[in-house]
């Protein structure tokens, strides 16, 4: 399989599952993707990615998984954070909260399978010295919604309905059942 991600997170789920891939990391251009719909955001993003990947890929044509994931809170799509004050914005706004994690893939096999998932957390108030620690670590890097579910986040689950896989980026779940 080819992961078509530059995803370390997407990578230790797969590498997890026992299933044998090539990470092949591209750049894609995700504001061309409107902010409007927390529910359609990823699987829009991943189609997306599918596409400009094929386009600069041509001699791939099958067994490649495209992934991505978002944090929605407040109705807001949260993405990577851009700068430490905008990670410290998301951390804030998920403090105290009910927060979801909404991943969508596309595997393109003998089949074309879709699949968007979401798992929600309810979270305890975050202390302001760990949000601290953790930005100034640069931990939230690369992290959609600055979040980090098997590391920052954890400590602070007080609820959660869904995958943690989900969380983390992919729901291996759902792919292991059709691969």
């Amino acid at each position: 399989m080819i992961l078509a991600s530059s995803s370390t997170t997407r990578a230790k789920i797969l590498k997890e599952a026992n299933i044998t891939f090539l990470q092949i990391p591209f750049n894609y251009n995700e504001a061309k993707i409107k902010k409007i719909d927390p529910l359609t955001f990823t699987y829009d993003v991943v189609r997306l990615k599918k596409s400009e990947f094929l386009s600069a890929n041509k001699d791939l044509k099958d067994d490649i998984l495209f992934a991505d994931s978002c944090v929605v809170c407040e109705n807001k799509i949260l993405t990577k954070a851009k700068s430490d004050e905008e990670a410290y914005d998301m951390l804030m706004l998920q403090s105290n909260n009910k927060v979801s994690v909404i991943s969508s893939f596309i595997y393109l096999g003998k089949k074309e399978i879709i699949n968007s998932s979401i798992t929600t957390f309810k979270f305890l108030e975050f202390k302001k010295i760990d949000i601290k620690n953790y930005i100034d670590k640069k931990e939230y890097l690369n992290k959609a919604g600055a979040m980090s579910i098997e590391g920052f986040n954890k400590k602070y689950i007080l609820s959660q309905t869904g995958n943690t896989s989900t969380a983390m980026g992919l729901n291996i779940e759902i792919l292991k059942a059709f691969l």
